[in-house]
This record gives structure tokens, C-alpha cells and sequence, in this order.
């Protein structure tokens, strides 16, 4: 059950931080200077809508991991 709960949390953490980064990269749109970097939408867009499914999933997984784990010690108390 350990190695759920980490690969959950590894799983969310490096969702939520590609999430950020697409986000910020939407956000500077308009506020770029000159000659700054392009931003993808279409390909930023998915990236959110994969980062969205990511951070969900995980989230499930952990959940129901401790929902198991917790069944386990109210079957030993």
C-alpha cells in the first residue's frame, strides 16, 4: 500500500507542477515583450486537459488507498 500512496503523490506533484507551467505560459500571453517566446494554445490547452485527468486519477488512487488501509485496521482492531 506504500508504494500506491508514493506513486499517488509523486503522480500528483508532477501533474500539479506541469499544470503551473502550462498556466503561467497562458498567463504571460499579452504581457509578452517583443520577441518573447510563443505560447502554444492548442498544445497548452491539451496539456491542461491531461494534467486535469492526471491530478484526478491520482487523487482517486489515493483515496482509495486509504479508504483500503483503513478497512485493513478495522478489520485487526
Amino acid at each position: 500500500m506504500i508504494s500506491a500512496i508514493t506513486a499517488s503523490t509523486s503522480g500528483l506533484l508532477a501533474a500539479t507542477q506541469r499544470y503551473t507551467t502550462a498556466a503561467e505560459g497562458i498567463a504571460t500571453i499579452g504581457t509578452s515583450l517583443p520577441g518573447a517566446t510563443q505560447v502554444d494554445l492548442s498544445a497548452t490547452a491539451v496539456q491542461l486537459l491531461q494534467d486535469k485527468a492526471s491530478i484526478g486519477m491520482n487523487t482517486a488512487i489515493l483515496k482509495s488507498t486509504f479508504e483500503s488501509e483503513r478497512r485493513v485496521l478495522d478489520i485487526l482492531a
